[in-house]
C-alpha cells in the first residue's frame, strides 16, 4: 500500500513540476498588459496568472488544513465563483507584475511541499477542497493542474 501512496505522490510531484514548468515557458515572455479574455471583465495576461497563483494558494490551504486534521474552504457553492475570482483580481489589478509572479511560484512551492510532506496514511481519504466539494489528494492537484492548462492554453490561443 505504502508504494502505491508513493507512486501517486511521484506522480503528482512530476505533474506539478511540469505544468508549473510549462506555464512559466507558456506565459513569462508575453506582455502582462495584453487583454486575452472577456467575461464580465477584460482578463489581462497578468490577471491569469494572479488567477493560478490564487487557487494554488487556496488548495495549498485545503491540503494543509487536511494535514493537520482540520478543513478549509474558501467558498461554499458554485455560485461564489465569480464574486471571489473577481475580488482577488481587483486586489492583484495594482500589484506588479513580478510580485503577482512571486505569488504564483510561491503558490507552486506550498502545493508542492505539501504533496511531498503529506503523511501516507492521508491519500487514501476524502479531504474538502477549497470550493467546497471532497475527494482525494490525487483528484485535487489533478483538477487544479488541468484548471492551469486550460487557463494557459486560453492565454496561448490569445496572444498566438
Amino acid at each position: 500500500m505504502d508504494s502505491d501512496m508513493d507512486e501517486a505522490r511521484n506522480l503528482m510531484l512530476s505533474l506539478l513540476n511540469v505544468t508549473r514548468r510549462e506555464t512559466r515557458l507558456a506565459l513569462f515572455g508575453i506582455d502582462s498588459e495584453r487583454v486575452v479574455h472577456h467575461d464580465n471583465r477584460a482578463w489581462r495576461v497578468r490577471d491569469v496568472v494572479g488567477h493560478l497563483g490564487v487557487w494554488n494558494g487556496e488548495a495549498a490551504r485545503s491540503l494543509r488544513a487536511y494535514a493537520e486534521g482540520g478543513d478549509y474552504r474558501c467558498i461554499t457553492s458554485e455560485a461564489e465563483y465569480d464574486e471571489y475570482n473577481g475580488a482577488a483580481a481587483d486586489e492583484r489589478r495594482t500589484w506588479t507584475i513580478e510580485r503577482v509572479w512571486a505569488e504564483y511560484e510561491a503558490s507552486c512551492d506550498q502545493l508542492k511541499l505539501l504533496v511531498e510532506t503529506m503523511p501516507v496514511e492521508k491519500w487514501i481519504g476524502k479531504m474538502l477542497y477549497p470550493w467546497n466539494e471532497r475527494g482525494t489528494i490525487l483528484n485535487l492537484i489533478e483538477v487544479m493542474m488541468k484548471h492551469e492548462v486550460d487557463h494557459r492554453e486560453i492565454v496561448v490561443k490569445a496572444t498566438s
